[in-house]
């Protein structure tokens, strides 16, 4: 166990050799989502919460929650029914963060001495184990990563530095080193997304752009932090149209889709944008990192027709704080898109 509960969990982190994790006490567990990815925040409220310090998650006080997206939601719901599921277990407190959550987790015993559950020293692990499985079961996708951290909470003292800890977690989002080890992730420069690996194997030439990803998601910032023409940075919509398919449109970043010329595009009565919640389980991207290259499927893509008259188009590489760069008719020619009037 490492002596720290900020310190970032490690895969390999192993339950503390031949201890019962169903005898009566306190767990501070900490879950980090796959690959670090914000998947529980609506992040477009982002910066509201940690202006106002909000608290995302609930505890015996009644505090408020705010901002949790919908995959947040699907998190809640089953760490709220964690008492329910396991008799004389409780959540004392727990808060959702966007990329992972804490939990202070009580195990009580009955009158008789025995654990309130079947095979105690596994208890906690069993109980972690359920929340991920049917949390991803309802999100479509694996949201979690393999392992999670444990403390064994051993003192009062410790128990309320590790509540206080979870209280002003979302006030000091920024100054957390889970969101700090986020940012790292994507601000390698050297680091080659799928997308560039794409490029490279159909030995299409591009330039890869590195930005702070935790800046702002939204295009126009991007293009600012690279110092590019925002009518030359492209971003990826994904819509769903009136027969159920689906089709992927490329617009300037400070331009907005217009449905109805998209619906005429592809030759659908209408479209509708496609919610946020079905992006990374239908093409394998999260919101603010979705690219036209590399999709789980290559869906009809349409780029607005000014990709025609640009020396250079930039387009997501596929992970949040990766731009490439590259010729606009060679990547029309590699996902087989055309060109059409998307723009309001």
């Amino acid at each position: 166990m490492r002596d720290s509960f900020l310190d970032p969990p490690k895969r390999k982190q192993n339950r503390l050799r031949g201890y019962d994790y169903g005898r009566p006490g306190y767990y501070f567990i900490t879950i980090c989502a796959n690959q670090r990815a914000e998947f529980f925040w609506d992040m477009v409220a982002e910066n509201l919460a940690v202006k106002l310090g909000s608290c995302v998650g609930r505890d015996d006080l009644g505090a408020p929650y705010a901002n949790l997206s919908h995959y947040g939601h699907i998190v809640e719901k089953y760490i709220v029914s964690i008492p329910t599921a396991y008799d004389g277990v409780f959540v004392d407190k727990y808060v959702i963060m966007p990329n992972h959550v804490h939990l202070i987790i009580r195990v009580n015993r009955s009158e008789d001495g025995a654990p309130r559950s079947s095979r105690p020293t596994r208890l906690i692990p069993r109980i972690i184990a359920a929340m991920k499985r049917f949390s991803n079961q309802e999100a479509g996708f694996n949201m979690w990563q393999t392992s999670y951290h444990d403390h064994i909470i051993r003192s009062e003292a410790d128990y309320r530095r590790i509540w206080e800890y979870i209280d002003t977690n979302p006030s000091k989002w920024r100054e957390d080193c889970y969101y700090e080890d986020g940012v790292k992730q994507v601000a390698k420069k050297d680091e080659k997304t799928n997308v560039m690996r794409i490029l490279e194997q159909k030995n299409i030439p591009y330039t890869p752009h590195a930005y702070d990803g935790a800046a702002g998601l939204d295009g126009v910032s991007v293009a600012r932090q690279l110092g590019q023409d925002p009518e030359s940075v492209f971003k990826t919509l994904v819509a769903r149209g009136a027969s159920g398919g689906l089709y992927v449109f490329d617009i300037p970043v400070e331009d907005s889709l217009d449905l109805k010329k998209a619906a005429k595009a592809v030759g659908e009565k209408s479209v509708a944008m496609l919610p946020q919640r079905e992006l990374l389980p239908l093409t394998g991207y999260v919101h603010g990192g979705c690219s036209p290259v590399g999709m789980k499927k290559q869906y009809p893509t349409v780029f607005h027709e000014t990709a025609e008259i640009i020396d250079t188009i930039l387009v997501s590489a596929g992970k949040i704080g990766f731009q490439v760069e590259l010729e606009p008719a060679a990547l029309i020619d590699l996902v087989g898109g055309i060109t059409a009037d998307l723009t309001v």
